[in-house]
């Protein structure tokens, strides 16, 4: 699901929870945009796109023109592509990655893996030909564009990340001690920045509650208009989760997690011992 499909999705969603909190029906807000109930029906599920004219109306009616700016933002990108595109990243990634670039947080649980957006350039190599299912083509496309999405962690507006990452992660670093060594080094560092927080889930704790995979948490500005979206990635593809529900499961999940990790001296510690470990 690329970008703007998906953005569409969030700008349809937003004007049904609108639609819902002002008691109006499909047939209501049909009468008023002078178009058919199947119209709005496709706009509020993001088949299509809202005009600007129509927008104001529909705010103007529910008394809520406060959520203009918002909501004609994500009008705007509905309907265009993103930096991403030139990468020629695959469409589930891209819809991801569209979301990130958005997202005012963002929550991360890792199993196996550093979270990408502290990798290392020289980890993300090694875990593609690990992987072997990209051709060197695809690998030089995916690693630039990964160190690109790493820029929303600097800048005026740092992307605050938590991220809670298994031992596993960290013990599995690399076959090449080099690419282990700067890894953690990198982690020790970045770990340490005012936007970061990471936290380590270690093997003393046993099993434990995440152990169906990993999956991250991502927030937008305006939390009412548009609520927390998780996404999840596997093998040969992800896929974004938009049910309210279920998100809200993720996210007591993820709190769960992060109360049973190390804090994050105690993480960085253990980060730090392990690096003196290769050395």
């Amino acid at each position: 699901m690329s970008g703007p499909t998906i953005r569409r999705r969030q700008l349809g969603g937003a004007l049904r929870r609108l639609r819902a909190d002002a008691h109006e029906t499909r047939e209501q807000t049909a009468f008023l945009l002078g178009c058919s109930a199947t119209k709005v029906t496709y706009l509020e599920s993001g088949r299509n796109v809202i005009g600007k004219t129509e927008l104001i109306v529909l705010l103007q009616h529910y008394g809520v023109e406060d959520k203009l700016q918002t909501l004609e933002e994500l009008r705007q990108e509905a309907g265009k592509r993103g930096w991403w595109s030139q990468y020629g990243l695959p469409e589930w990634l891209a819809g991801y990655v569209g979301l990130e670039t958005d997202a005012t947080s963002l929550r991360c649980l890792e199993l196996e893996n550093i979270p990408g957006l502290l990798q290392t350039e020289q980890y993300m190599r090694t875990l593609y030909t690990v992987a072997g299912r990209l051709s060197a083509k695809e690998v030089n496309r995916r690693v630039p564009a990964r160190l690109k999405r790493q820029e929303r962690l600097t800048g005026e507006s740092p992307l605050p990340l938590t991220a809670v990452v298994s031992q596993a992660a960290l013990e599995r670093c690399g076959r090449d001690d080099r690419v282990a060594a700067d890894q953690l080094a990198q982690l020790l560092d970045r770990a340490q920045w005012p936007n970061i927080e990471l936290r380590v889930l270690p093997f003393d704790q046993g099993l434990h509650a995440g152990t169906d995979g990993p999956f991250s948490l991502l927030s937008f500005r305006d939390e009412e208009l548009l609520p927390d979206i998780a996404y999840q990635e596997y093998a040969v593809g992800g896929h974004v989760i938009d049910d309210e529900a279920v998100v809200s499961q993720l996210v007591r999940l993820f709190d769960e997690l992060r109360s049973q990790s190390l804090d994050a001296d105690e993480s960085l510690a253990m980060i730090a011992q392990l690096a003196q470990q290769i050395q």
